[in-house]
């Protein structure tokens, strides 16, 4: 099923939150929604949980054994004068040209073009520079949007981390029943990679909601079967694609990545191609001349493995590390959940400690933001879970005492 669109050795460590925060003041002045970044990025760098996922991420990194994918890896979670490849030497009109080769693909709707540019091409740091920048931290980011999971500064990373975490345990677990051992390097890479995007679409607005993400990859008329298909998917998705594609991610590598949010399985290899098609136009390379796609018997392009039963399991996105990743990619389930119902009882509490959901912007950057990036949703929907509204209360008691809110 496809899922829904709304969805180391680090080379720069901060030492304490302040560093961190001192870091990224100036650069981040010149984007062109500077408050709202720079409110999300403080608001994650006091978060000690945040800090200490941070920490952790560094630390799955650091696990990853080939090298080459451990430090392109690390430069770009965590490295904050990280260079967008993918971005660079683009200007405006460049961009609008990308863009019309999407619609032309059918891979975008021939919508408001000027929309359609900014979701795919958010802004950034030094844009037109050769070397554009991050708009935010990746530790800043959230991971959804304003109706997803982990939609609170800080999200982002704790999101990344758990799917990293359930990659390496699901791959353990298939190595345990069938013997064999898959590759863990690709598998937990994948994982990282896979959201890095989310840095760029959902970015923060001075009212401290996010920026909305277009929905990118196309609509395919049938699927692999005959049957009406979608490769429709969240822009994050299949931009993290194209930074890996222009950063020269092995092919084999960016194919497991590419199955976070769809497997070619059951007829669906049609998703996979559309997203590649897309990310390849994005990154201005040939996916054919580069070994991400091929052309099959009528020309067309094709995933780089023979289709049906008799498709190996040793060569391409069939593979064991594809399915792993799309089951390690499913905490949206669980935490689209949790994160609904902490909304609900953060603004039930707010009384309390002279928040009103009402005022919107106040509500989110001051207590809504910095109690979710303090605590996490998982956190709230369980001590509501087991002790109700007054558990939660204690809580946010404590973070009153600690001057947070």
């Amino acid at each position: 099923m496809q899922r829904k669109i709304h969805d180391k050795r680090f080379f720069f460590e901060s030492r304490s939150s302040l560093v961190a925060l001192l870091i990224w003041l100036v650069p981040v002045a010149a984007h062109a929604a500077p408050d709202g970044n720079g409110v999300a990025r403080a608001t994650a760098a006091a978060s000690p949980l945040v800090q200490r996922t941070r920490v952790d991420l560094r630390a799955q990194v650091a696990l990853i054994g080939d090298r080459a994918l451990r430090r392109a890896t690390a430069d770009a979670l965590d490295n904050p004068q990280t260079c967008i490849v993918h971005r660079a030497h683009l200007d405006r009109a460049e961009q609008g040209a990308i863009v019309a080769r999407l619609i032309a693909a059918h891979l975008l709707p021939d919508q408001d073009r000027a929309r359609l540019i900014a979701g795919v091409f958010p802004p950034l740091r030094d844009a037109s520079g050769d070397c554009p920048q991050l708009p935010q931290p990746f530790y800043a980011a959230p991971g959804g949007d304003g109706a997803g999971h982990h939609r609170w500064p800080g999200g982002l990373v704790l999101h990344t981390v758990f799917n990293t975490r359930i990659a390496v345990a699901l791959a353990r677990a298939y190595d345990h029943q069938t013997g064999l051992h898959s590759d863990r390097d690709a598998v937990a890479a994948a994982a990282l990679w896979h959201d890095w995007a989310k840095t760029l679409v959902f970015q923060w607005q001075a009212d401290g909601r996010e920026f909305d993400e277009i929905a990118l990859g196309g609509r395919g008329d049938v699927d692999d079967f005959g049957r009406p298909g979608d490769s429709r998917t969240g822009a994050h998705h299949i931009l993290g694609l194209a930074e890996a594609m222009a950063r020269s991610l092995s092919p084999g590598q960016v194919l497991i990545q590419a199955c976070a949010h769809g497997t070619p399985t059951d007829g669906h290899a049609f998703r996979l191609v559309n997203w590649l098609r897309a990310a390849a136009i994005i990154a201005r390379i040939d996916p054919v001349a580069r070994g991400y796609l091929v052309r099959d018997g009528q020309g067309q392009l094709a995933l780089p493995v023979p289709a049906g039963p008799v498709a190996t399991a040793a060569d391409g996105p069939w593979r064991a590390e594809c399915l792993i990743h799309f089951q390690s990619d499913q905490n949206w389930v669980f935490a689209e959940s949790a994160a609904n119902l902490a909304d609900l009882v953060l603004a039930r509490l707010a009384g309390q400690f002279g928040y009103d959901p009402a005022d919107g912007p106040r509500y989110r950057t001051a207590y809504r933001n910095v109690v979710l990036a303090r605590l996490g949703a998982d956190h709230i929907q369980l001590r509501n879970q087991r002790g109700g509204l007054a558990a939660v209360a204690a809580d946010l008691r404590n973070l009153r005492r600690r001057g947070a809110i």
